[in-house]
């Protein structure tokens, strides 16, 4: 792992009906840990903080790209052409109509 913690961790915090979730919330407003919080609990104390600063960019702008390597195989910036099954559908003028209509609702 990396010394820069990325991404959730937690799905959500209280349980919802979904089956989800680290508390249980009463309608009174009691909080009763569930067994993922005590799981999350205890993995978080075994886990040392991260130090550094993860390569934080602190002129702004771009940071570079990695130089290629076992654990990196990317050789360019660009970015992979769309497939053509996918432009037929996407590109398609009924697909743009589809996406103008849900964003001006």
């Amino acid at each position: 792992m990396t010394s820069v913690y990325s991404g959730g961790l937690v799905y959500e915090y209280s349980e919802e009906g979904s089956g989800y979730g680290l508390v249980n919330i009463s309608s009174s407003g009691t909080v009763t840990e569930g067994h993922d919080f005590t799981a999350l609990q205890s993995a978080l104390k075994g886990t040392a903080n991260p130090s550094g600063d993860g390569g934080y960019n602190s002129t702004g702008g771009a940071s570079g790209c990695p130089a290629q390597s076992a654990s990196w195989n990317v050789t360019s910036d660009a970015l992979p052409a769309i497939p053509v099954a996918a432009a037929k559908v996407c590109l398609h003028p009924s697909a743009q109509k589809h996406t103008n209509n849900i964003h001006s609702t």
